[in-house]
């Protein structure tokens, strides 16, 4: 640690505890027999609880926001008589008297109308209610925070939480198969965020990062979607993008249903067998202290798509300075995917005098099923190919949490413990591949791009043989063990000036078991087959190999491809290719050598990971009046990793039946940090506030770049190893943030900086003598140079009530963001001697400047929704430029995503008795998803899937 950020943590610690210490003494000494205010807010109209509504007592700093259920409590309130007033952005605030006697609990409830100004008649419809919810959430956070309310979550065309995360300003999606899959926080990549339910975090479902799919939780599920972009001491430190929380529903009062069942069509596809199906039920018992509620949800889609994927290389450069690029190989891949997700979740809470307990299970599960044919052109080795894969993918989570919230006397506890596993089981991938060699003519243009290669192509179907079979199969399981206690309390000072105290500390287990397995076969001939082989006639060619007519399936017919934009033909028999591996794959023989056996490469990569985290902090929260709240605290926490993994070089026994030349290693590491943070809110006036923060956090290293392995491949002379002492990458975090709201809305705007040190990144060593002399060494390591990024974000949420109907029916929502930042890339290192005397080594390193892996420079979202006698629309715009997504030796040689824009529409129309017919239209205007290589016109990939529309249903009571 540097001197002066040395001088500045010891000085935050220092500063934290004085200012504690002063704080404990002075509400000690000065303390009161006080009291306590509660209750509930709720729409007037609907019944309704309003989360994010502001408690406050006039002309003091005692007040409180209401949970998601609507509540408030105020403690520590001194003896006396006030005037209690509460606020609803587009709702009329009101105020109450409210008389506090000492040692008790006063009880007050109010509920708000919407704001109806003179000779208006206004109708509560979902986008309003959607709109108003999450703006007074986000402004009654003590932190910088976006939310997707539930209102809006249930007006939004999304398949996925992923894709309702990416309406919120600074998120762009990676996408996979067509839908959100993953995000990218402010241009931080998926590794850099955390992801949680009700506060508990989801294990990585990913088998070497820490990110998470998201592609499984469906959003209807959820009470909420929060984005914290400015931790908090009591939170999770490793998140230097941001922390994602999905908020479970609770029970209200009462028994209430929500039902909802759609089909849908796939235009790719022309598929109408699509569907979803969402059941909600709940009910209050016992006095309306027990709280129960059941929700499940069940769908199947279709993620078909036609694609190519291309390679290349650099080729020099025309007199004009432009590159020359060849083109390697060209892939046009027909794919056929159906994806069933499924989701469950149950929430039981209890109310107890002075608390309540909560339990939650929540479990998701996406299964795919994939079909991939492939016509690869193989320029490089002037050959083409076709191949087929028939691959089964099962996705898990299933977390569970525990937890209570009680007041003694003034001190308020929150505990919690937590069981989260993830798992993602391969069990079949079956992977075919036929040749057909010399496949080009002479007058190939592979200098023009991937369109002039199939011209060039012979085409000769006759001399096209059976040349490899794979077998794959892989299980990760990723397990999570928690608990966490909060204790928070409230001091008053004086009526101007109040605040709390809070402490706690965390302690998680994790554990991953990552486990791989291939078996394979190659250079498969007639004459190949073992004695005992089943026989069989078959279609051969000249030198009696097996030829590609024996698996052709003339039904298959990939029409208008891409668009008409190439020609795909007929493809492979998927069942004749399983059928055929099944048979004979104990007969496959390689001059005269069995090979199916397990291949050792595969086995390197499994690993054991267990990582144990021991948390602490304490985070003071003073307030001045109305005006002014400040956090200030540090956040303690301890890991200890510890890695079981291959250590070797892993080659086949004489008898050709085991794996020899490998040794099991372990390794381990304990690391600790502190992290503070200093959040201050100042709000001038009643429609204008300004937040403002530092705060420090961490990313730990990818699992798999911690696993103390070594894999040697000797024919192309490369070492692989990991890197156990690899260290966290640690940023601190500043931002400006400036809200301005009024009934018809909210607009904020704010900037944020982030400096980055330890980023994690693979570097590449070129050994240049000894034994090693001209092999390659790749391995983690952190970079020498800091990583900045920067940007700012513009977000207007506004209805415009005030103008005459039919006019007032307009709901508004935007935003946008610009990001900029700068990295280092360790491209490659040299290794040497110099002459004598000396023979000191030599390091030659070689690094390249440029923006941080996924950040895109732009981000947009529109929509513009209208609602009016039960009639509810809404067409919304989300727009992702080109980001960066490989790093080259060299700028030519990047690799980008290319510019995505899309555009849904949703419909809804009430019918009376609590039914709702809705239809959604996604994808409208068909645009691929795709990245290119140096520049645009040399596509590495390009993929579409097609518009697809859902019409269904719904039924609340």
């Amino acid at each position: 640690m540097a001197a002066d950020a040395y001088y500045k943590f010891i000085g935050t610690i220092m500063i934290n505890r004085l200012l504690t210490g002063l704080i404990l003494l002075v509400s000690i000494v000065f303390a009161d027999q006080n009291g306590r205010i509660s209750g509930v807010i709720t729409d007037a109209d609907t019944h309704e609880p309003l989360a994010g509504a502001n408690v406050v007592l006039e002309g003091t700093a005692l007040g409180a926001a209401t949970d998601l259920d609507g509540v408030y409590l105020v403690t520590n309130v001194p003896v006396g008589t006030y005037q209690l007033k509460v606020m609803y952005i587009g709702y009329g605030e009101i105020s109450v008297p409210v008389e506090v006697t000492a040692d008790e609990s006063t009880r007050k409830d109010a509920a708000l109308k919407l704001q109806v100004f003179e000779g208006e008649t206004v109708e509560v419809t979902a986008q309003l209610e959607g709109q108003a919810r999450a703006i007074n959430q986000q402004l009654s956070a003590n932190t910088i925070v976006n939310v997707v309310s539930s209102d809006k979550i249930q007006e939004l065309p999304d398949q996925n939480a992923a894709e309702s995360l990416g309406r919120l300003p600074g998120i762009a999606v990676q996408r996979d198969a067509g839908e959100g899959q993953k995000i990218i926080v402010r241009g931080l990549a998926p590794k850099y965020n955390l992801i949680t339910v009700n506060g508990e975090r989801i294990p990585s479902t990913d088998p070497a990062d820490r990110s998470v799919d998201l592609s499984m939780i469906s959003s209807e599920m959820l009470a909420g979607i929060e984005v914290y972009k400015a931790l908090t001491p009591d939170k999770d430190g490793d998140a230097i993008g941001g922390t994602v929380n999905f908020v479970v529903k609770k029970a209200p009062e009462g028994l209430q249903g929500d039902f909802r069942i759609q089909g849908g069509y796939n235009d790719l596809a022309k598929d109408f067998g699509v569907y979803k199906a969402i059941a909600s039920l709940s009910s209050r018992y016992l006095n309306n202290r027990l709280g129960i509620i059941a929700t499940g949800s069940i769908q199947r889609a279709n993620r078909s798509s036609d694609a190519i994927d291309a390679g290349y290389t650099p080729e020099g450069v025309t007199s004009s300075g432009e590159s020359i690029i060849k083109t390697l190989q060209l892939n046009l891949n027909d794919r056929l995917e159906t994806r069933d997700r499924y989701g469950a979740s149950l929430t039981l809470d209890y109310d107890i005098a002075e608390g309540n307990i909560l339990f939650n299970s929540f479990w998701g599960r996406t299964g795919r099923d994939e079909i991939l044919r492939r016509r690869r052109y193989n320029v490089e080795a002037w050959r083409s190919e076709y191949t087929l894969r028939d691959r089964q993918i099962q996705t898990d989570i299933w977390t569970n949490s525990l937890s209570g919230s009680h007041l003694f006397g003034e001190v308020l506890m929150d505990w919690q413990g937590s069981y989260s596993i993830s798992r993602r089981d391969m069990p079949f991938s079956h992977y075919a591949r036929f040749f057909e060699l010399g496949a080009f003519r002479s007058d190939l243009e592979e200098n023009k791009g991937p369109t002039y290669i199939p011209a060039g192509a012979i085409n000769n179907l006759d001399e096209t043989f059976f040349k490899h079979s794979y077998f794959d199969q892989e299980d990760n399981t990723d397990k999570d063990l928690a608990a966490q206690l909060d204790l928070k309390y409230p001091f008053t000072l004086s009526t101007v000036f109040a605040g709390y105290i809070k402490v706690g500390g965390k302690y998680r287990s994790k554990n991953r078991d990552v486990n791989k397995y291939e078996i394979w076969s190659n250079h498969f001939g007639i004459n190949n087959l073992g004695a005992e082989s089943p026989s069989g006639t078959w279609d051969l060619t000249s030198d009696r190999k097996v030829r590609i007519s024996n698996f052709w399936d003339p039904a298959f017919k990939a029409d208008n491809f891409l668009e008409g934009q190439y020609e795909f033909g007929s493809g492979l028999d998927v069942d004749k290719l399983n059928a055929f591996f099944y048979t004979y794959r104990n007969y496959i023989l390689t001059d005269g050598n069995p090979l199916y056996i397990e291949n050792p490469l595969v086995a390197v990569d499994d690993y054991k990971a267990g990582e144990k985290v021991l948390a602490a902090y304490i985070m003071p929260e003073i307030k001045f009046s109305t005006y002014v709240s400040l956090i200030s605290g540090i956040r303690y926490e301890k890991t200890k990793n510890e890695y079981n993994s291959i250590f070797g070089t892993p080659r086949i026994s004489e008898d050709d039946q085991d794996v020899i030349g490998l040794t099991d290693t372990t390794g381990q590491t304990t690391r600790e940090i502190f992290l503070p943070m200093v959040l201050l809110r100042v709000k001038p006036l009643d429609w204008f506030d300004v937040r403002l923060t530092a705060t420090k956090s961490l990313s730990r290293p990818d699992y798999f770049s911690l696993v103390p392995y070594l894999k040697r491949d000797d024919d192309n002379r490369i070492i692989d190893e990991g890197n156990p002492e690899l260290r966290p990458a640690v940023a601190w975090n500043y931002d400006v943030y400036l809200s301005f709201y009024n009934t018809y809305g909210l607009f904020t705007i704010g900037g944020f900086y982030k400096d980055v040190a330890d980023v994690n990144y693979i570097r590449t060593t070129t050994i240049r003598e000894g034994y090693w002399a001209n092999w390659k060494l790749t391995s983690p390591v952190n970079s020498e140079y800091k990583s900045t990024i920067k940007g700012f974000e513009i977000e207007v949420q506004t209805n415009l009530r005030l103008l005459p109907s039919p006019f007032d029916g307009i709901v508004f929502y935007a935003n946008y963001s610009r990001i900029f930042s700068e990295t280092f890339f360790p491209v490659e290192r040299i290794i040497g001697r110099s002459g004598p005397p000396l023979f000191q080594p030599i390091y030659s390193d070689t690094v390249r400047k440029g923006k941080m892996p996924g950040q895109t420079d732009h981000l947009l979202n529109f929509s513009i929704g209208y609602e009016k006698g039960g009639f509810s629309g809404r067409l919304s715009l989300f727009v992702q430029p080109k980001s960066l997504a490989t790093i080259g030796e060299f700028e030519a040689t990047d690799t980008y995503t290319s510019n995505y824009a899309r555009w849904d529409l949703a419909l809804q129309q009430k019918i009376g008795y609590g039914l709702s017919l809705y239809a959604d239209f996604l994808n409208i205007s068909n645009e691929p998803e795709g990245s290119y290589y140096g520049v645009e016109k040399f596509p590495l990939d390009q993929e579409y899937f097609g518009w697809y529309a859902d019409l269904g249903i719904r039924y609340r009571f």
